[in-house]
């Protein structure tokens, strides 16, 4: 049988730390959310879940609503002493404007009476003008009261961006009609132009894109079939008279022609040059459906003359160029 010891304090517990159990540490555990449930499985739990969010969205939509009903009534009150401040405002000028004719009447009166009425017109003006001052005072600060509130600046913004977008599509309307106009009188290119402005302030303009779409497509057709024309009229004539032909073909704009009748057109136009039977004649061609034909200057062996362009701008006819400036010019075949 053990002893009993006695502790008299706790430098002697300490003697004994070795005696006692310890207890082994309990790891500690860290709760874990528990996963959501599987909705796929319960399609009762999805359905009440669509109904709740259906039931908070429309909670959402009547608190916004109201909230922006009652913005409108602090917005409508805000217009109302807006109102009655400018009466004020201009019932205290008109006060004040007769206090100082009746001050010129008082100083300038010639009969005692006409000086007493004149007397009475000032202190009359003078307390009109008073509580209109007075008034005009109140109603300012009950205005910047108002002012204070957020939802007012926030409506404020609203109605002024409707009233600006409600402006653009006025415009939108009245550029739509114009450019219609425009077209039927066979300006396309001047109405695309107007259409195109307003769409790069106004990117977000359906009826604008719409209407400039159906334009250019028209303005293409157009194009399509003038060429055409040119391109029959330059076939009839290119073996009778190739320099008229020439010139018809190239005073063309083939851009954004269909790839296989810019290649007719110039090679009409090329084999109209090939018909002039120049000597010394190159040919020039940077890109498709752009080239020129230019012979020898007179007098320089180092510089060329444009006879016929199609696809440059600025290529007229005897403009003339350094003949390495035109390194990939190639002689003529005829």
């Amino acid at each position: 049988m053990n002893n009993p010891v006695v502790l008299r304090g706790l430098n002697e517990l300490a003697q004994y730390r070795d005696e006692f159990v310890t207890e082994p540490e309990q790891p500690r555990t860290t709760e874990v959310a528990a996963p959501p449930p599987d909705l796929d499985a319960h399609p009762d739990q999805l359905v009440q879940a669509m109904l709740r969010s259906a039931r908070e969205l429309q909670q959402l939509v009547e608190l916004d609503a109201a909230a922006r009903r009652e913005a409108e009534s602090v917005l409508e009150q805000h217009r109302r002493l807006r109102q009655e401040a400018d009466r004020y405002r201009q019932l205290e000028r008109d006060a004040r404007e007769v206090v100082e004719r009746a001050l010129k009447a008082v100083a300038t009166a010639f009969l005692p009476s006409s000086q007493e009425q004149a007397d009475q017109h000032v202190a009359n003006a003078s307390a009109v003008a008073t509580v209109a001052a007075n008034r005009l005072k109140a109603i300012e600060a009950e205005m910047s009261e108002l002012e204070e509130r957020e939802e007012l600046s926030r409506l404020v913004v609203l109605e002024r961006e409707e009233r600006e977008a409600h402006q653009r599509e006025e415009r939108a309307l009245a550029a739509i009609e114009r450019a219609k106009a425009l077209a039927s009188e066979h300006k396309e290119n001047e109405a695309l132009r107007l259409l195109g402005s307003l769409l790069k302030g106004n990117p977000n303009l359906p009826a604008v894109a719409s209407s400039y779409d159906t334009i250019r497509r028209q303005a293409h057709a157009v194009k399509t079939i003038e060429i055409e024309k040119a391109l029959a009229e330059a076939r009839r004539l290119h073996r009778r008279e190739p320099q008229h032909a020439a010139e018809i073909l190239g005073a063309l704009d083939l851009a954004g022609m269909p790839y296989v009748l810019v290649r007719e057109v110039y090679g009409c136009w090329l084999d109209s040059c090939r018909r002039l039977r120049l000597e010394g004649a190159v040919h020039y061609s940077p890109a498709t459906g752009k080239g020129a034909v230019l012979i020898p200057d007179e007098g320089s062996e180092t510089r060329l003359k444009v006879v016929s362009a199609i696809g440059l701008a600025g290529w007229s006819t005897d403009r003339r160029f350094a003949a390495t400036a035109l390194r990939s010019a190639r002689p003529l075949a005829a």
